[in-house]
């Protein structure tokens, strides 16, 4: 028992001698390899929800009944009766090409936009859903729509409007 005792006392001790930080490589590090070499845009806040209303929400998507039934900080999601659904995330501290690399793995389509000076990227499921993601400072911003089927406007066309509209009215 004593044993145990004076061995966690003396690691205890280690830990607040060499700091006990993250070491590089953890998941909280960004990969330096993903974002090496490319400027960092500046971070903007973009308020809850993406400073998105239901109103404004619905129409961009033409999804009249879009409601939203969770927000906090950083992720909304709007549904409607059909089924569609929007989502908005906040990404802080996160690489966008992280999350470009996984939709492209699991076989989306991906297009790079440019969203006022920050890079982004939609990545195509099927004409009837879309996400978008833009470089916000060392983060970004998240969009998803999913019409569920064949919807009144183009997925991508729509969540790359909501990265604008979100982006533009962030201070």
């Amino acid at each position: 028992m004593r044993t145990r005792a004076v061995a966690a006392s003396v690691a205890a001790i280690v830990c607040v001698l060499t700091g006990c930080s993250n070491t590089p490589g953890t998941e909280t590090d960004p990969d330096p390899s993903e974002t090496a070499g490319r400027p960092v845009t500046e971070e903007l806040f973009v308020g809850e929800c993406g400073s998105m209303d239901d109103t404004e929400l619905q129409a961009i998507t033409k999804i009249s009944d879009l409601t939203v039934v969770s927000e906090n900080a950083i992720r909304c999601r709007w549904e409607s009766a059909s089924g569609a659904y929007a989502m908005f995330t906040w990404y802080r501290g996160s690489p966008i090409d992280r999350e470009s690399s996984v939709a492209e793995a699991v076989g989306r389509t991906i297009q790079r936009i440019d969203v006022n000076g920050h890079p982004g990227f939609t990545a195509a499921a099927s004409g009837a859903s879309c996400e978008a993601g833009v470089e916000n400072g060392d983060g970004f911003v998240h969009w998803s729509v999913n019409y569920i089927v064949d919807g009144p406007r183009d997925s991508c066309d729509v969540v790359e409007d909501l990265a604008r509209t979100t982006i533009s009215t962030a201070k």
